[in-house]
């Protein structure tokens, strides 16, 4: 059982956090640990998966939903970010081959993730000056 846990609920009383933005926090380990299904987040949540769902829909969202979202901004990242082949994203995001990764990749952004990726160059950070440590005498 994964050990990501919501101590507070869903109505978390420490911020103005919705259930859809804390289920987005739990969603973005949880898609990247294991594979991950509604009834799996609901008990992190001390909820039935049926709640979950209702709890949701009251925000306007469903699980699929909001799992596919979280997909596609680790993917995005993942193309923009890092040097890694689509195979090893595809790996990364628990596809079972990377046919199936370009499928939901187009089915979400209406492109490939090559194509993306050659749209949304890397952003390169700029490093500051290195300080030199000196050692004492």
């Amino acid at each position: 059982m994964p050990s990501t846990h919501i101590a507070d609920g869903p109505h978390s009383t420490h911020g103005a956090s919705s259930l859809t933005d804390d289920l987005r926090r739990v969603l973005r380990i949880e898609l990247l640990r294991d594979t991950c299904s509604a009834a799996t987040v609901a008990r992190l949540f001390s909820m039935h998966r049926r709640t979950l769902n209702r709890h949701l829909r009251t925000e306007g969202h469903a699980f699929r939903q909001v799992a596919n979202e979280v997909r596609f901004e680790i993917a995005c990242q993942l193309l923009q970010n890092t040097d890694m082949g689509l195979s090893q994203i595809a790996a990364v995001m628990r596809y079972s081959e990377l046919s199936a990764f370009t499928r939901a990749f187009r089915r979400w952004s209406g492109q490939t993730p090559s194509a993306w990726r050659a749209r949304h160059p890397r952003v390169q950070k700029v490093r500051g000056p290195r300080k030199l440590h000196r050692m004492p005498p």
